[in-house]
């Protein structure tokens, strides 16, 4: 056709954009996606768009899929389910998210009677979790038949982000109860929780539970949330004997949580000399002078 000079209409298009779809051609559908945009509208065009769409989808192309899909002004069921059935098929539900269709997939897979366990239950409820939507990760989790320690830790992470410590610790506690072993990742939403309820007990608890009673080895995070605890509860000088005391040197994550701590309660010395160490270890930080100079004007407005 086009060697004739002839256009080929839309309906045309849809056809060879659907036969790509099939072969699961990205080469040839990318060329024909790249020659029509010369002779077609084709973000103004839903019925081209959505071809395009479940092209990319299908093709295992979703980054393609979305940037076309966020181009078109005009969007229709069809535009939908192609991104949510490609997302799903996919498993990117993070993506789907970012895409604000959290709600759509989770219609989808109660639609299409998609059991929400395992990989896509815990999806669903870190999604819902991150969106600030609690109770909704708390539904999908309660409706799980089958839970693993990814399951809890996307639901303690989820309360925990949420201001909801005790709510996280219960998830917690049930884990042992289930034969379910919280890992390292599960340590850190658990501290993070302890530190912004400003629950010091019980977050020393649980990072001497670390090692005695599961046997992990706490990393940087960990330390790190430990001094984050310690200096919001306002007990910096634990704080820095903590730090003195790790048997792993400190880094940036250590020392921003410590001159977070400065920043809180107006520390302007003990900010100067932990901001040395800081840009030391990594000087590329620009959250750390954004602190530091939250600290100078704290300090500057109490004179």
């Amino acid at each position: 056709m086009c060697r004739s000079n002839l256009r080929p209409d839309k309906m045309t298009l849809v056809v060879i954009l659907l036969a790509c779809s099939r072969l699961g051609d990205l080469s040839l559908g990318t060329r024909i996606h790249e020659n029509i945009c010369d002779i077609h509208d084709i973000y103004s065009d839903v019925f081209v768009g959505n071809a395009l769409v479940d092209m990319y989808m299908k093709c295992g192309d979703a980054d393609s899929a979305r940037k076309l899909f966020d181009k078109m002004p005009v969007k229709n069921v069809v535009s939908w389910n192609s991104m949510i059935s490609g997302l799903v098929q996919q498993g990117q539900f993070k993506e789907a998210l970012h895409l604000e269709l959290g709600k759509w997939v989770h219609a989808y897979i109660d639609k299409n009677q998609i059991k929400a366990d395992g990989f896509v239950g815990n999806a669903l409820v870190d999604m819902y979790a991150k969106c600030g939507s609690a109770e909704q990760a708390f539904g999908v989790f309660q409706g799980m038949e089958c839970k693993d320690v990814f399951s809890y830790t996307a639901m303690i992470m989820g309360f925990a982000m949420n201001g909801e410590a005790e709510r996280a610790l219960d998830i917690f506690a049930e884990m042992p109860m289930v034969g379910s072993k919280p890992d390292e990742v599960t340590f850190v939403d658990v501290l993070s929780a302890c530190s912004h309820a400003g629950m010091v007990e019980e977050g020393w608890r649980h990072f001497e539970d670390m090692s005695k009673v599961y046997n992990l080895e706490p990393q940087t995070e960990h330390y790190g949330c430990m001094v984050d605890l310690l200096g919001r509860a306002g007990l910096i000088s634990e704080a820095e004997v903590f730090i003195a005391n790790m048997p792993i040197e400190p880094d940036a994550f250590v020392w921003g949580a410590l001159l977070g701590a400065c920043s809180i309660h107006g520390k302007v010395e003990l900010g100067e000399a932990i901001m040395k160490k800081l840009v030391a270890v990594e000087p590329v930080r620009d959250g750390a002078y954004i602190l530091m100079s939250n600290i100078y004007s704290s300090a500057k407005s109490l004179k």
